[in-house]
Parts: C-alpha cells; structure tokens; sequence
C-alpha cells in the first residue's frame, strides 16, 4: 500500500504534535505558572525570621517616560534600543518595533503562529547576524501548495533587520514544524521543517547571505531543541534525548531510561543549562496509567500528582544522571531568572516545584488532598536546600509560586491569599513592606487565524502568547504602581530604559542612576 507524502505528513505530525496536546494540559498538571483560582480568604500563617542583608529596595513610585495603546500578548525582546513585542490584532498577530527611547513604532510585520501554537507559547524572537545585526525571526503566512495534505497553515519563515525593518531573507512556504529559534551561540536563524522522508529537517540560516544551509543536525527521525544543543527525538516509536554539538551527537538516551516509564517530552519539557556546571536540569511529564494519552481524562481513575512529572539534573558532557526529585519540575519558576543563583554566578540556590501529597480524579478533573511547596536546592546533588510551607491544590496550575520576575534572588511562594516573598539563599521569609512592588505576570492570549484545519490546530480558536506583567505585593496582590525597584528585577533593560508589556499598552520606564 502507498501513501502521498501529505497524507504521511499529516500522520507524523498529528502523532509528534498535536496528539498529546489534547491530554497535556488535562493530565500534566504541573506544566505552567498561571495564578492560582482565587480561594477564601484565610488567616495568615506565621511568618519565620526575616533573613539578614537583603539590600533594600527602592520604594520611589516610577513614572512610565512612555505609553504605547496596543494589545500585547506577551513582554518584549530588547537589543540596540529597540523593543519587539507581539500583539493581539483581529484574526491574528503582528510585531510591532518600538524605540526603547521614545515608544516611536519603527515598523510593524503580521506574525503567523504555525502549526505548533497549540503546544508552544507565541513570543518574539531576536537573533545576530555574523556581521553584528540584530535580526527579528519569525513565521508568516504563505500560499500552500495545491496537494497540501490537509494543512492550511504552509508558512514562509522570515528575517527582518530590527533596527529598521528591513526583510534580511524570505524563505519559501513549507510545514515549518518548529518556529524560527537563534541557532547556537544565538546567531543567525534556525527552523526545523518535515523533511522529504517525513522526519524532521534542520534549517540553517546565514542571514547575511541569506543562504539556506538545511539538514545540519545528525538526527534520524522527528526531533525539536528543548535547550541548548539538546533535542527531543522520536525514532521508530522510541522517545530519547540527544545531545548535538557541532554537528556531532555527543550523547543520545531513552527519555523512558532517564525519567521513568511513560514519561514523554510530548506532554511538557522544560530544560535549564548551566555551561559553569556542565549541567542540564530538566523535567518532563509522566503518564503514569495503563491508558493511551488520547483515553486518560476517559477513563475512570485516581492519579497520584507525584507521579505525574519528575527533574533529573543530568551532567551535560555526557548524559550521566547526578539525581532525580520525583513528582517536581522547573517549569514553575520560568519567570525567574537565572543569574543570581549557583547555575550561573550566584548565592541562591534554584528553584523547583513538588507535590507533597494529592490526587487528581478522572473523567471528572477534580483534586483531592493535594499539596504543592517550592524547594531551592543545590543544582549538582538536587538535595533540598530549604522548603517552603505547602499550599493546597485546588486546580491545575496552582504550584506554589506566584508568577513574579526577579534574577533568581527571591521568589514570591503561596497564593494570593497566603504567600510569602522568600530569599532563595535560605529560604526564609524576606521582609519586604507593603511600600515594596514586584513584578507578577497574568498570561497573554490570541486569536489564531481563521483560515485553518483540524491538523493546523485542535483548541477552540484561542491560543497561549506570554506573561503580561502588573505590579504587585508580597502577597501577588496588585500594587497601585511600580516602583524603581520592581524596575531592577526585569529582565527587559536596554539603553537606561526598562519597557514592560501591560494588559493593553507597552510602556517605557527611565531607570534612576543608580541601577543603570
């Protein structure tokens, strides 16, 4: 028997994307950072020492220098004063190029999310060329070939000059299966694409050129990068992990053997690398039943919540697992940073989240007795440095963590309701007053094209942007306004100027001297 290559195309995908998609956030429920449904109000626990030398923070209410009406899905990417972020607009999204100095629109191009916006988080993507321009990358729509095999969604990946919004290269339309990315070592432009035996195909490209240079990576069967110079690869049915430097495969593994059984990058992976460490920290998702992904929210069962996901810390040379924290991840503490902690050249330690206890029912999706904390722990042992005080667990989403930005230094631990802002080096209470202001984030949304088929996208027409950011208290509470602060924990800050993305404008905030 033979099949076209579109129908063999819709098979693979449907089997590599979109398949466990519909289960991922029903089964894995572990695998965001959203804000925890609101509960009763409940008394205060006690709160224990406030550690010692944390450097205050200034409390000065700061203006924005600058506003932007727009409808921003998510925050922006700053390089050489400009701001990229991505909007919601009618049956789609655009980019819009801000000057950090002034907010000035510079250009603005329409954004296609591809067929992976189902499972991927739509934001914007800045790379370098070899000769030193920053480049912004992304999909957008393109005319399908006739025999398309069902999809509606062909696209070309494209390159526009971010200062000036010059098109660097226009590739032609295809089933990119993987969003445009910065290639290693953050330059130039990569994609991966189905290749001519219905596997997947690396793009390389020099974007000074603007060559194409495709198949650069030594892997057989579907694969996508989850981190740097590390893929998820599906071959023959078997699920692994491979590392790829330089062309080479330096190691590859069973994901089964690394995580446990039923474990599948499929349902959630999210990796962290620390070159000072030669250390990869990672967590994926776990079916720990007899049943199909497609027949686990069917089936009438009880599921242990510390069975449903697990963090290995794994030595990046060689693949060597150094230890496990079953029913725990590190997709909660996405919003932190890194750069304060013992991953790159800091004193805090960095953070994971772990069930302590609970269950979640099926069909019907309830909780019973579930229990979630945030553990710092050392990154080469993965022993727990210090615990916060469990939270209950009432819905999916709810961690411990109330999504706020910081560089690793602190992190905001409880809900809304009872939480604490804790200093990661000890994990004690870390005063703060009610004069203080963090930064917490509600998630960015968009409306996918209309033009589409069950294949390109399987939700109801709503898709996931980013974190739009709202200043906050200790409590994830709203705050009246940021302060200079709040300012030093983003991450966005780029000529003296730090630009944030809120619910319906993007604005620019001149920092004080002294955190220039």
């Amino acid at each position: 028997m033979t099949h076209s290559r579109p129908a063999m195309l819709r098979a693979r995908f449907t089997s590599f994307g979109l398949g466990a998609l519909a289960i991922g956030t029903a089964v894995l429920l572990s695998a965001c950072t959203m804000l925890p449904l609101p509960r009763p109000a409940e008394s205060s626990p006690s709160q224990p020492p406030a550690s010692a030398e944390v450097p205050d923070r200034n409390k000065e209410t700061a203006t924005a220098a600058w506003e932007v009406a727009l409808e921003p899905i998510g925050q922006p990417v700053v390089a050489d004063g400009v701001a990229l972020v991505y909007t919601r607009v009618a049956g789609g999204v655009e980019a819009h190029a801000l000057s950090v100095a002034t907010g000035k629109e510079l250009w603005k191009q329409p954004v296609h999310p591809g067929v992976g916006s189902p499972g991927t988080p739509l934001e914007p993507v800045v790379t370098r060329t070899y000769t030193g321009k920053s480049a912004a990358i992304f999909l957008q729509a393109a005319t399908p070939p006739a025999d398309n095999g069902g999809f509606a969604w062909w696209t070309a990946p494209v390159a526009f000059d971010l200062t000036t919004g010059k098109e660097l290269y226009r590739g032609e339309a295809d089933l990119v299966t993987t969003r445009p990315y910065a290639c290693v070592d953050l330059n130039d432009m990569c994609f991966i694409t189905f290749d001519k035996d219905y596997g997947s195909f690396e793009h390389w490209v020099d974007l000074d050129l603007g060559e194409d240079e495709p198949d650069i990576t030594p892997l057989s069967g579907l694969f996508r990068p989850v981190g740097k110079e590390l893929y998820f690869v599906v071959n023959g049915g078997i699920e692994t992990l491979a590392h790829v430097h330089n062309g080479k495969v330096v190691w590859e593994a069973e994901l089964e053997k690394i995580f446990g059984k039923g474990a599948s990058a499929e349902f959630d992976a999210h990796f962290l690398y620390s070159e000072k460490l030669d250390l990869y920290v990672g967590s994926v998702g776990i079916n720990p039943t007899p049943y199909s992904p497609d027949k686990v929210s069917q089936e009438t069962h009880s599921m242990n919540l510390r069975d449903t996901t697990k963090t290995v810390g794994l030595r990046a040379s060689s693949g060597r697992v150094l230890w496990t924290a079953d029913g725990s991840q590190v997709e909660c503490s996405g919003t932190m940073g890194t750069q304060a902690t013992k991953l790159e050249g800091g004193d805090a330690f960095p953070v994971r989240c772990e069930y302590e206890a609970g269950y979640i029912e099926f069909p019907a999706g309830t909780y019973r007795g579930g229990l979630s904390k945030v553990v710092g722990y050392d990154p080469l042992t993965g022993k727990s440095a210090w615990e916060s005080k469990p939270v209950e667990v009432h819905s999916w989403g709810v961690t411990g963590l109330i999504p706020s930005a910081s560089h690793g230094e602190f992190v905001i631990t409880g809900n809304p309701f009872k939480s604490n802002l804790m200093d990661t080096r000890t994990g004690k209470f870390r005063g703060a007053s009610f004069e203080d202001a963090f930064v917490c984030w509600n998630y960015g949304s968009y409306e996918v094209p209309a033009k589409r088929t069950e294949q390109d996208y399987s939700g109801d027409g709503t898709a996931a942007g980013r974190f739009i950011a709202f200043p906050c208290l200790k409590s994830g509470s709203p705050a009246p306004a940021f302060t200079y602060g709040a300012l030093t924990d983003v991450s966005t800050t780029d000529h003296d100027m730090a630009v944030i993305s809120l619910e319906d404008k993007v604005a620019g905030y001149k920092l004080l001297k002294e955190f220039v």
